[in-house]
């Protein structure tokens, strides 16, 4: 399969200083955007000598282990992972925020359909894919929300940006802690109101903010899921199960995104995306196990809340995409009533 340059699409090659994500070796530089951009091309002096560099400080020892790092690096700061290879070392790279995103005029989401998913205490999901934009949404969420989240306490790995004012307690994991599920429990006994969690993604973790959310702090945290209905079986499958019991309880709110990125140079990423509060119906659907959770979409027409299919949708009346760019959000999923919902096949 050949492979589609920026160069092929846009008179202006892509940067690597304005690339997202960049993965660097010896011989060669692979940059890819925020839009779906991609350029391979040979590493530009500087970023040999931080290859040369960062192989220098950070690959000695045990070379079936990856070093894992955050570094400042051209004026940004980058999270990156050094790791030996059949074809040598490589050095994978993600920009971090230098600023935290609006949630309506940087994201294009609807604030009033997150701002329910995050009010009083209890856990609330944003999950989705990899490179879903899941973090970045969650995180623009929590500044929105401005005071009334109180104070705050975030454990990322690593710290994706900085929150600016006063009673926020921000740690990075293999930094300044060495696990999420203990940064956790912390942050209960430091009395933060609200506990960010950048990744949940092990049993430790799930079940720490179970617990935190169960005693009575907000908890806002990501995790993988394909859907805003997925969420609780992915969730249950890491949980003890005396946690797992309480789960449907402490569930609060479930937001599920993608972007779609056309990768021309010029489109605007699409946001694509569903959610569900969870009321007292919703926590008895996911009491009763996962053959019920199908009923989650009865929830979701109910509450009058977008899905996935009518996200996409919305783009195609809008002539921003064709339905089949957007196939695989307009596919049934198997859920049973999305028959009932008004979009393109």
């Amino acid at each position: 399969m050949s492979v589609l340059t920026s160069s092929h699409l846009n008179d202006k090659p892509l940067r690597p200083e304005d690339a997202t994500n960049i993965t660097l070796t010896k011989d060669s530089l692979e940059a890819e955007d925020n839009n779906g951009r991609f350029e391979i091309m040979k590493p530009p002096g500087a970023w040999k000598d931080f290859f040369d560099k960062m192989l220098s400080e950070k690959g000695r020892g045990n070379k079936r282990k990856a070093a894992n790092f955050t570094t400042p690096f051209n004026g940004e700061r980058y999270r990156c992972i050094l790791a030996d290879s059949s074809g040598g070392q490589v050095i994978t790279m993600r920009k971090l925020m230098s600023s935290i995103p609006r949630v309506e005029k940087d994201l294009g989401l609807d604030w009033n359909a997150i701002r329910p998913l995050l009010e009083g205490s209890g856990l609330t999901i944003f999950a989705g894919q990899m490179s879903s934009g899941k973090s970045t949404t969650m995180i623009s969420a929590i500044e929105q929300l401005g005071r009334k989240r109180g104070n705050l306490g975030t454990v990322e790995d690593p710290i994706e940006v900085e929150f600016r004012g006063g009673g926020v307690i921000q740690r990075e994991v293999g930094t300044h802690v060495d696990s999420f599920a203990e940064a956790i429990r912390d942050f209960v006994r430091q009395y933060r109101n609200t506990i960010m969690v950048g990744e949940i993604r092990d049993p430790e973790t799930a079940d720490a903010a179970v617990l935190a959310a169960s005693l009575g702090h907000s908890v806002v945290g990501t995790l993988h899921a394909d859907s805003a209905i997925d969420i609780p079986t992915r969730m249950s499958s890491l949980l003890d199960p005396k946690l797992a019991r309480i789960l449907p309880s402490v569930l609060r709110g479930l937001w599920w995104q993608h972007v779609y990125r056309r990768g021309d140079g010029k489109s605007k990423p699409l946001p694509i995306y569903e959610s569900l509060y969870v009321t007292n119906s919703v926590r008895q659907i996911i009491a009763d196990g996962p053959e019920k959770l199908p009923q989650l979409m009865n929830e979701m027409v109910s509450q009058k809340r977008v899905s996935m299919a009518q996200s996409a949708t919305a783009w195609i009346h809008k002539n921003q995409a064709t339905a089949e760019e957007l196939r695989q959000w307009l596919d049934a999923r198997g859920r049973i009533n999305d028959s009932q919902l008004d979009y393109v096949r």
